[in-house]
């Protein structure tokens, strides 16, 4: 039997940016993979994944278009628009503390998604 592919984001208004079209990206940090549970699924492209809230409620489904590897001394623009920034700066200070205060150095997966559909409530 195959797993369903399955994401949760670190807060339910993350899910409410998807479902309004703000949110088309996200990050991921590189040792964390190791960490996914019976719940998440590991990121793949061209994957499709019900993202579910922190009830475990299904509330959307998204598409992964694609995955790239990023430098924190360079945030590319995809990702910090996609994240619903305004700069860089904004997306850094917004993930300082999700990525324990990286150096100039630290690398981490960004990823963009498509919302396919709204899951109904």
């Amino acid at each position: 039997m195959t797993r369903p592919n399955r994401m949760s984001f670190t807060s339910d208004h993350l899910i409410d940016q998807i479902i309004e079209g703000r949110k088309t990206a996200s990050t991921e940090w590189l040792h964390r993979q190791g960490e996914i549970d019976e719940w998440d699924s590991a990121i793949q492209v061209g994957t499709i994944y019900t993202v579910c809230d922190s009830q475990r409620v299904q509330r959307c489904i998204i598409r992964v278009t694609s995955i790239r590897l990023c430098q924190w001394h360079s945030i590319p623009e995809w990702l910090w628009r996609g994240e619903t920034n305004a700069t860089p700066e904004e997306f850094q200070a917004d993930h300082i503390d999700f990525f324990e205060n990286p150096g100039n150095d630290f690398e981490f997966i960004g990823y963009e998604f498509e919302l396919m559909s709204v899951c109904e409530a």
